[in-house]
């Protein structure tokens, strides 16, 4: 009967609130009403994206996923399995890495590495002598094996296995991983995975970048064809929402769960449900649900921006570089440049997209205001031996105090989900995992 249905609200319509949404609209028992807020005017899991303009005809063309999602085989397990299951395709673009310097605003390539080894032989980049590349990738070489073969048979210490935890710092300290390398090769790769500072990269867990390096070790990386907004509209199918919607606070009132908001208009509203999803980042729940505001502050997040823009000035001759040397047959089409570009604290990434556009993501040089065509800010969730603690205590895998009073997932019919509820990188499956934790505690079949 409907009046034995139960009343579900899910905050966020990211990932991981939409996968949410959908598992439990789509109960084969249909136990469950869902019904879901956003305060954009617009779902969230593509809002960030933007559809290019063709600067001639004037005419929308590409849509360009703004940050892009890319998965690899090994460690979205989940999210393919998902994907699948809709039947949306996704590819294996061929990316081209420039590892650069900023000097002066201007990127200085010292290597150039091309996925899935695709180019052979290596790029070499402009003003280095044979020798000193050669010398350059042999050292490479050394070093990346190294650190692959630690990643395998080196198990970082945790505060399960040795009662504390040991960050990246300490762990390529211990095992005697060069500076050299840390600072050129594996903080910008890294780093334009996590989208952070360099300092913030060192302080994560070692286990999450150690488990990281040990699934995608030799496994290719995807992206979905046509943009993630294919995604957004098979999970947003025939589901109940409210646009515009600011949850200011959520409450347990007696056996229920009370949702308070406001609307663009600023009028305020309330309802009661039988349970509530919370798919937003740590400073959004510590914000609105009193009982974890104190350990939502322990947990580190950083502003993101992802810029669309036309200013190609600090990339020319890295770009010229890239193209000078490469080939690729008649029925391929051209690899796409990423240029990483460091400076001692931090690395940006500069996606040269075949719509002849470029993508800044976590920019940190100038680019020309008139030439910028859209950006895009959102909040990135980072990790840290203190936050990992936090999170495993509240997902039920930590060995903390037992008599410890700290909030549970699913106390009060609370429940919380993201890239960020699990234990591991902030990542997309980290969405599937949690919204199918949520989805296995109230009994109900996943159906991918």
């Amino acid at each position: 009967m409907a009046d034995s249905r139960q009343q579900v609200a899910v905050v966020g319509t990211g990932m991981a609130g939409l996968v949410t949404a959908y598992i439990l609209r789509n109960d084969p028992r249909g136990r469950f009403d869902v019904q879901v807020f956003e305060k954009q005017d617009k779902l969230s899991l593509d809002s960030a994206s933007h559809t290019l303009t063709d600067t001639k005809s004037g005419e929308k063309s590409e849509r360009l996923d703004l940050p892009m999602r890319a998965f690899a085989d090994g460690y979205y397990l989940s999210l393919r399995r998902m994907y699948d299951h809709f039947g949306i395709t996704y590819g294996s673009p061929r990316f081209i890495y420039a590892l650069s310097k900023l000097a002066n605003t201007q990127a200085s390539p010292y290597f150039i590495h091309s996925s899935n080894n695709h180019q052979v032989p290596l790029l070499r980049p402009n003003g280095l002598s044979w020798i000193s590349w050669l010398i350059e990738v042999c050292y490479l070489a050394v070093c990346y094996y190294w650190f692959t073969a630690c990643c395998f048979f080196v198990t970082p210490e945790t505060v399960e296995s040795a009662g504390a935890e040991e960050t990246l710092r300490q762990y390529v300290d211990r095992i005697r991983l060069p500076q050299y390398y840390v600072k050129h090769y594996m903080l910008p790769l890294m780093s334009s995975v996590t989208t952070c500072s360099h300092e913030a990269l060192l302080d994560f867990p070692a286990v999450d970048l150690v488990d990281y390096e040990r699934r995608t070790f030799r496994q290719k990386h995807y992206t979905v064809l046509g943009g993630v907004h294919r995604v957004q509209t098979k999970l947003s199918e025939g589901l109940t929402h409210t646009l515009g919607a600011k949850v200011t606070s959520v409450e347990n009132v007696g056996t229920k769960v009370q949702v308070s908001w406001t609307d663009t208009d600023g009028q305020s509203s309330t309802r009661l449900f039988d349970h509530v999803i919370l798919g937003v980042t740590p400073d959004v729940v510590g914000a609105i649900f009193q009982p974890l505001r104190s350990a939502m502050a322990a947990i580190p997040t950083t502003t993101v921006q992802s810029v669309v823009h036309r200013d190609f000035s600090r990339i020319i001759n890295a770009s010229k570089s890239i193209w000078t040397q490469m080939s690729w047959g008649s029925n391929q089409s051209p690899p796409q440049p990423i240029h990483m570009c460091s400076n001692d604290g931090a690395t940006e990434s500069i996606h040269e997209h075949p719509s002849s556009a470029l993508i800044t993501t976590y920019p940190i040089a100038p680019i020309d205001p008139e030439k910028v065509v859209y950006t895009a800010t959102f909040t990135r969730v980072l990790r840290s031996a203190a936050s990992r603690q936090i999170v495993n205590h509240i997902f039920g895998k930590s060995i903390a105090d037992e008599k410890s009073h700290l909030w549970r997932n699913g106390d009060g019919n609370v429940w919380l989900v993201g890239g960020w509820c699990w234990d591991g990188m902030v990542m997309l499956e980290g969405c599937l995992a949690s919204a199918t934790r949520v989805a296995n505690a109230l009994d109900v079949e996943v159906p991918w």
